[in-house]
């Protein structure tokens, strides 16, 4: 489901306690000078030291959302696989359709262990610095190192691939360099402890094989699209979000029998879009005079139809014919 994107730095000071603020100035500091070493990475690396997404927040995904909870403790107690003889995890790849909750596991997994958050959008990173990407990561992963528990996301992990910027020889060997230098800090994380990497992608067959080899990104975490009890659940924490942020019932009651059928195949960021595009009409109408009432099931109808034509078109944009 759909969740503002971590806050980029600078956050503000006010709002954190005294540690928070210290390590809040130091990690500002370092990027300070990172962006004056490689460039500007507003956009591109966001950092946010006290997270806010709690896993009852996300609807559905009941196994992967056990699956990611079960990092904490190689966050918050690694010396508990000591006991047992092993070393905690060092990462995991979560993968699945887009918008379907990936960065919202990764932020969870931060909030819950009270760590530090880091996300690195590849995409951003490799459209800007092409190949050089590979001197910036180790660099972030430095940083992470020292800054204590901390959750670093390496999202769109497919970018690495960088055929969206070369042709296909050239982008195979920048990769294949580029995937190498990641995977040796990956295998220096071993002896670092409090530090979790995931990986997202709704790309598995252009993620470089050697980053999920074991004792790296080997923990798969599949997302899929949410069944009508999982769509029920979004829909419903996505009301609920709204009605909180404006103090007030927006919703009246819906029969879910008949919204949810017509949502068959949106992912979570769609389902929560289409809320926003009902209550939105409620702006337009409240704007004009109107007495726009609470949001109905036929309200919804409308703008799942909707949706579904617009999406139609992207698609249509997306393989090139209105091109």
């Amino acid at each position: 489901m759909a969740d503002p994107s971590p806050r980029d730095l600078p956050v503000r000071r006010q709002d954190l306690d005294a540690p928070q603020w210290a390590i809040q100035r130091r990690l500002e500091d370092i990027f300070s000078k990172l962006g004056e070493k490689f460039g500007d990475l507003t956009g591109r690396v966001g950092v946010n030291t006290r997270p806010d997404t709690s896993f009852d927040q996300i609807g559905g995904l009941t196994e992967a959302k056990n699956t990611v909870r079960g990092f904490v403790a190689a966050l918050t107690e690694p010396e508990l696989y000591r006991q047992w003889g092993i070393t905690p995890p060092k990462g995991a790849l979560i993968y699945g359709p887009p918008g379907t909750g990936k960065t919202l596991l990764a932020r969870a997994l931060a909030t819950e262990a009270d760590a530090i958050f880091y996300h690195l959008r590849l995409m951003n990173l490799t459209a800007k610095f092409g190949p050089n990407t590979g001197e910036i990561l180790p660099e972030i992963l430095t940083v992470a190192k020292d800054q204590g528990k901390g959750v670093l996301f390496l999202d769109e992990a497919d970018a690495l691939s960088l055929e969206h910027l070369l042709p296909a020889a050239q982008a195979r060997e920048a990769s294949a360099r580029l995937a190498a230098s990641l995977c040796d800090r990956l295998d220096a994380i071993g002896d670092v402890p409090r530090l979790i990497v995931l990986a997202s992608t709704n790309r598995t067959d252009a993620v470089e094989p050697a980053l999920v080899a074991p004792g790296r990104l080997d923990h798969l975490i599949e997302v899929t699209l949410p069944d009508g009890p999982a769509q029920q659940q979004i829909l419903e924490i996505s009301i609920r979000r709204a009605e909180q942020a404006a103090g007030r019932a927006l919703v009246g009651t819906l029969d879910y029998r008949a919204v949810l059928p017509p949502m068959g195949g949106m992912s979570g960021a769609e389902i929560s879009e289409v809320l926003r595009r009902a209550l939105e009409q409620k702006v337009h109408a409240a704007r004009q005079g109107r007495d726009s009432g609470l949001v109905t099931t036929q309200d919804m109808l409308q703008q799942i139809d909707a949706y579904r034509r617009v999406r139609a078109v992207v698609e249509k944009i997306r393989y090139g014919q209105y091109l």
